[in-house]
């Protein structure tokens, strides 16, 4: 990479566009959960601290401002006896000699406690009372005028300091934006990048290097170093499959043909049986080779461009791979319930059934029956083997194992995993069942199919 360009390297013939997936937990989504979270413990707590100031003035500031005005009252009533009540437009006194409540509110014979509520009028006022020799006044302190001041002049200061810790907070908001702009920049830049197997697709981050961030430009490099180095891999990884196809599949194809050859020649026995040992080992010798190919690189899947009769070449697939093990004693059980066709790539599918049928075979003794049944999308191919355990079964994808490793049966545990690679690639569905000394069951299901007729319209 040159220039702040990002050379992304795909195989050429993928018809299909991928998009790389985007992102989830973005650092903007982060930033903006922090910032709200910070916003709404902010808010709760002044709204909190007003809540409690307005009931510290009402449970203390009015209560010593009522206490003072009683102590008033009752210093200015031994100085002037007719020193007159209370009256203004929030607070009312009362005063009651003898317990004669007769000529005040009547509610106020019921009050109990020094200072508490009542109500009177539809109002709820605060109600203090104060008692000397046989006399009580009672102060009535209308508050609601005095709270709508407070809540005035109470949001009024809430909103002032509530703009003055949000604007702080909003101003580190768009500073963290922007610091994390090119990191941004960056990930979008990615997440758009639309990669096709045409060949390299051009990712220009020059603009995102001008930001000047030290850290995203080191990020840019680290990722141009990366690009240049896969690329090269790349080609040496094309080069050597497109070689090593070529170089190796020409003596095994002389191989075979000799083998041909000598098999019509008038051998003595042990000739012939050397013929024949030779045999299935070239044909594990080239199966191993695709395998390896198709492993070292993206295969093309080419579908044919008509629809494949499923059961003929199911069939011939499974009879040719059961020769290879010739003379061997065994059967095949064919049960086709419905005849189905499908547009496929024929190659991909005649390698997976024949990996199957080889397992099914190398795993069992002789007599070995083969059971291979189609019902609707569904190919289940079942033997008589040894089976398997389930920590076999979940381990059998996997490249080189084989279950039986120290067994008799011969392979190099790759055919599984070509199984399973092909079917991931195709969107088939593959599914083992098994049971130690009761044999193996595998369906194979493929997608799109379609039935042409059921099993009583199928010549067997």
């Amino acid at each position: 990479m040159v220039g702040g360009t990002l050379f992304i390297y795909t195989p050429e013939k993928m018809k299909e566009t991928k998009r790389l997936k985007p992102i989830k937990g973005s650092i903007i989504s982060r930033l903006n959960k922090v910032f709200i979270i910070q916003l709404v413990i902010i808010s709760i707590a002044t709204v909190v601290g007003v809540i409690g100031a307005a009931k510290i003035v009402e449970d203390v500031l009015i209560k010593e401002a009522l206490i003072g005005e009683a102590e008033f009252y009752w210093d200015k009533k031994e100085k002037f006896v007719e020193f007159p009540l209370p009256r203004t437009m929030n607070l009312t006194g009362y005063l009651v000699k003898d317990g004669d409540f007769s000529l005040v509110p009547s509610v106020l014979e019921s009050v109990k406690e020094q200072y508490q509520r009542i109500k009177l009028n539809e109002t709820n006022p605060i109600v203090y009372v104060s008692e000397k020799d046989d006399e009580k006044l009672y102060l009535i302190f209308e508050e609601a005028q005095v709270a709508r001041l407070a809540l005035y002049f109470g949001i009024t200061p809430l909103i002032i300091v509530l703009l003055i810790i949000y604007l702080p907070a909003f101003i580190s908001f768009v500073f963290s934006k922007r610091a994390f702009s090119p990191v941004l920049k960056l990930v979008e830049r990615l997440d758009e990048a639309k990669i096709t197997r045409k060949g390299y697709i051009k990712l220009d981050f020059d603009d995102i290097k001008k930001m000047g961030n030290t850290d995203v430009n080191v990020l840019i490099d680290a990722f141009e170093d990366f690009s240049v180095r896969i690329t090269q891999m790349i080609h040496r990884e094309r080069n050597f499959s497109r070689y090593a196809s070529h170089e190796l599949r020409t003596p095994l194809t002389v191989l075979r043909g000799s083998l041909e050859l000598m098999k019509r020649q008038d051998l003595p026995p042990k000739g012939h049986k050397l013929v024949q040992r030779m045999r299935p080992m070239v044909e594990e010798m080239q199966a191993l080779i695709e395998a390896l190919l198709m492993l070292s690189r993206d295969e093309v899947i080419e579908r044919s461009e008509e629809a494949i009769l499923i059961n003929d070449l199911l069939k011939s697939t499974v009879e040719d791979t059961i020769r290879l093990f010739d003379p061997r004693d065994i059967t095949l059980e064919w049960k086709p319930n419905h005849l189905v066709q499908k547009h496929l790539p024929e190659q991909l599918f005649t390698i997976v059934i024949s990996n199957l049928i080889r397992n099914a075979i190398s795993y069992a003794e002789d007599p070995v029956i083969i059971k291979v049944t189609i019902t609707g999308r569904d190919i289940i191919i079942q033997d008589n083997g040894k089976g398997m355990t389930p920590e076999q079964i979940n381990r059998i994808m996997e490249p080189f194992y084989r279950a039986d490793e120290f067994g008799q049966a011969k392979g190099f545990g790759l055919g599984l995993s070509i199984v399973d690679m092909i079917c991931n690639q195709c969107d088939w569905k593959i599914k083992f069942e098994s049971e130690v000394d009761k044999g193996t069951k595998v369906t194979l299901t493929l997608n799109n199919v379609e039935i042409l007729a059921s099993a009583e319209h199928i010549e067997l």
